[in-house]
């Protein structure tokens, strides 16, 4: 039996489900096969993976090592947009309505340039390494485009506006301010400013501005010193309307522009962009995505171990568990056997006939196998909260810091909330076809998902496959839905049609 329990579920913690939030990120990091792709060997460019997947945590362990890497590598990282999904560039969705591929691979072409003269003029060691001479060529190099960086402060609203006016060829002078977002730390606004001289770049919007010259230069001085750049850009999902042209032309623009950058080791552009985004891009065509695509990483994906890894790895963070149950933090490490009797000695060994993690994990699959750290984390977080509130009314004494009943519990809380926040907020477009299923059976077949989705039901179960909602057994035919989300819909076991 547990002993002060109310004590041990106060310290039950498992951390924030989104990265910015995360406390427990740095000191209880996963490094998975991305992490390692891109510290040591840097063979990607783009990082793939669903919501949830741990992209924005992998962002945030690249700013946590920012220092380790100017000191080790001469790496000097530059963190865009990640700030919140940068909710200033929405200011613009009526310029942007109007912007082509094209013009959007120019729009980020020169928010690169801008980023990267930021970078040398506010980073005193890395103006140092490159030398007065070398930052003479590039400031040369800016005027010859006529392009001109201001260092007076102004606020981020203000490049952008810049940015399109250049596109406009109008002449504008602005500055360089950092903001830093008081929660997360991380930098929210980069500001330098560009002035344009007019007439200096003809038919902007029918081709791309020519910034050859620019990148050029950077990587010639860069290799000289033996330095690298790296921009990297997260919460791209949050930068446009969701699944509008806008969209479209915006990313696709970006992955254009960061391929024509990216083509040397010494200058890197990093994203991290969500699986049905850029299958999205993707649907409709895309000139030469497999060479865009050369340098992008299978999606994001966790195994059983993984997931029983992060879970003991964060409850061995936790001083006070570690002590009342005597971990051993080195151990889980190096020992998977180790993980699996940390995890059960804090929680029963089954739910209903299935052993316990094996049935969390299946729970909280989706369609294409998917468990993400996000779920587990709110998981417990949910979990945490039952347990806490059914002590305080009994004040029974238990064996397990959650117990049985409570996980079954957790997991029909976590199934309304994902239907919600990932389901319907994701995908809006596909929420009238899902509610068909709601209150209906969990296995259907051909002709059940013709009478239930119409003549189209071919291209809605691909969609609905692609997001996770349901999974197709090749051997038996059938289509099913996972577990995960059936409670939030009222979904019972059972066929929707005779054997």
């Amino acid at each position: 039996m547990i002993q002060k329990v109310d004590d041990y579920l106060d310290a039950f913690d498992l951390g924030a489900s989104t990265a910015e939030k995360d406390t427990l990120l740095e000191i209880a990091k996963i490094e998975t096969q991305e992490f390692y792709d891109l510290y040591l060997h840097d063979r990607i460019d783009i990082v793939r993976g669903t919501k949830g997947s741990g992209k924005t945590a992998l962002y945030r362990l690249f700013f946590f090592l920012r220092n380790l890497l100017i000191d080790k590598n001469k790496l000097y990282c530059i963190f865009g947009i990640e700030a919140t999904g940068d909710p200033l560039f929405k200011l613009f969705q009526d310029e942007f309505k109007l912007y082509s591929e094209v013009e959007f691979a120019n729009f980020w072409g020169i928010y690169f340039i801008v980023l990267i003269y930021k970078l040398i003029f506010n980073a005193d060691k890395l103006r140092n390494q490159i030398g007065n001479e070398d930052i003479n060529k590039i400031d040369e190099t800016l005027s010859r485009m006529g392009l001109k960086i201001h260092k007076d402060g102004f606020i981020f609203k203000d490049i952008q506006c810049s940015i399109l006016d250049l596109m406009r060829k109008t002449k504008m002078k602005l500055g360089v301010e950092t903001k830093i977002d008081q929660i997360s730390g991380l930098p929210i606004s980069f500001t330098p400013a560009i002035e344009l001289e007019p007439g200096t770049i003809d038919e902007v919007h029918n081709k791309p501005i020519y910034l050859i010259d620019f990148k050029n230069m950077i990587i010639s001085i860069l290799e000289k010193h033996n330095i690298k750049i790296w921009i990297m850009l997260d919460r791209l999902d949050e930068v446009f309307p969701h699944r509008s042209e806008v969209e479209k032309n915006g990313l696709k623009g970006l992955l254009r522009a960061s391929y024509n950058f990216s083509s040397h080791s010494f200058l890197r552009i990093k994203i991290f962009l969500r699986d049905d985004i850029f299958e999205y891009l993707a649907a409709d065509g895309f000139t030469a995505l497999t060479h865009i695509t050369d340098r992008c990483s299978a999606s994001m994906s966790w195994s059983k171990d993984d997931i029983l890894y992060l879970i003991v790895k964060r409850i061995a963070a936790i001083p006070y568990l570690r002590y009342e149950y005597g971990i051993d933090s080195d151990k889980i490490d190096k020992d998977k056997s180790y993980r699996s009797e940390v995890f059960y000695k804090i929680f029963p060994p089954c739910v209903g006939k299935i052993a316990t993690f094996d049935w969390l994990f299946d729970s909280c699959s989706d369609g294409n196998d998917i468990v993400t750290p996000r779920d587990i984390i709110d998981f417990f977080r949910c979990a945490k909260a039952f347990q806490f509130k059914k002590f305080k009314q009994t004040g029974q004494q238990q064996e397990y810091l959650i117990e049985e009943d409570i996980l079954k519990k957790s997991l029909e809380a976590l199934s309304k909330q994902k239907k919600n926040m990932f389901l319907f907020a994701e995908f809006p477009h596909l929420k009238q076809h899902i509610l068909k299923f709601e209150g209906g059976c969990s296995e259907h077949n051909a002709d059940s998902l013709e009478k239930l989705l119409g003549s189209d039901w071919i291209k809605i179960v691909d969609e609905l496959k692609s997001i996770g909602f349901l999974k197709h057994v090749p051997k038996s035919g059938a289509y099913k839905i996972p577990i995960i989300w059936r409670q939030g819909l009222s979904i019972k076991r059972r066929k929707a049609f005779e054997k």
